[in-house]
């Protein structure tokens, strides 16, 4: 069925309606797209299960390609290759589409539906169409991968248009600049917040978190990095401390910017600062992920004693 001219897939589909149904939509077509319908409604019999599946798959994915915008139908009903120059064949759309790399396919690809991104992967060197596959938003990937192993042949016809397309679109992509991602905005808005007084920023954090508490914690969580203890004054990092225990302090800083652990051992008692370096030299091996949980927990207590008022952050 893949493949096949938009006649036929029309013609399984009719064939599975009720009469006055079909006679219903014949009417709405113009006089030479219904006589053709009909002559094939008439030599061909019941539509077979797979045949039906295969023309219900492809009515679908025009139908989601269409949403976003490609000019895949004609008046007559068919699907055909979007305008190109005399004689371009599907062959050439390929070809084109496959000098692009997995960055230029994956911007051109973005917001596109499952069924559109899937045809377009069938059709590329199995590396780049990995690479493409794996730069997809997680939730998308099993639609795509399930579209993609559907059986049956691929519908050229419908592929070539795609590739087309998306061809001119990563191109016109290409020298376009990357838009933020949404973790690089929350960093930027934070960056933007630590600039605000803390009352302002305060403010502004709990209109944010009204509307959206998920976005409030994470931009909360990007206002302060571990050299932040740099500004907080020996007073004030005593106090903190106190609210931390040695496993999480000496986690946090394990590897880390000497002068931010000379600043914390420096407000730490004999005995305090003897029992964070027997902590730290029972460690171990820590990997990345660890240190960076503790550091959280440390920036936890900071962000609540600066909301709070208790420390203040110098500059």
């Amino acid at each position: 069925m893949a493949g096949s001219s938009g006649d036929l897939i029309a013609s399984t589909l009719l064939r599975a309606l009720p009469g006055d149904v079909v006679e219903s939509l014949l009417g709405r077509l113009d006089a030479a797209s219904a006589v053709q319908l009909r002559g094939h409604l008439a030599t061909a019999g019941a539509p077979k299960s797979d045949d039906l599946d295969n023309a219900l798959t492809e009515f679908f994915d025009l139908l989601r390609i269409a949403e976003r915008g490609y000019p895949l139908a004609s008046a007559a009903g068919e699907y055909r290759p979007v305008s190109g120059k005399k004689g371009e064949s599907s062959d050439a759309h390929l070809s084109e589409i496959r000098k692009l790399d997995a960055d230029q396919l994956q911007r051109a690809l973005a917001g596109e539906p499952p069924s559109a991104i899937a045809l377009i992967l069938s059709c590329l060197d199995p590396a780049v169409a990995a690479a493409v596959l794996k730069s997809l938003p997680q939730e998308q990937r099993a639609d795509v991968t399930l579209r993609f192993t559907q059986p049956g042949s691929r519908n050229h016809t419908l592929i070539a248009q795609l590739a087309q397309a998306v061809t001119a679109k990563g191109r016109t992509l290409g020298n376009a600049p990357v838009d933020p991602t949404a973790e690089a905005r929350i960093t930027e808005m934070a960056t933007m917040l630590r600039g605000m007084p803390r009352a302002e920023r305060i403010l502004v954090l709990l209109k944010v978190e009204e509307t959206d508490p998920e976005l409030a914690t994470k931009i909360r969580e990007q206002l302060y990095t571990f050299r932040d203890l740099l500004k907080v004054d020996n007073r004030g990092i005593q106090g903190l401390l106190m609210q931390l225990n040695m496993k999480t302090l000496s986690t946090a800083l394990k590897g880390g910017d000497p002068v931010v652990v000379a600043k914390v051992t420096d407000n730490l008692s004999s005995r305090s600062r003897d029992l964070l370096q027997e902590e730290i030299g029972l460690l171990g091996t820590v990997t990345a992920a660890q240190v960076k949980q503790a550091q959280a927990e440390v920036l936890y207590v900071l962000r609540q004693f600066e909301e709070e008022g208790k420390i203040a952050l110098e500059e």
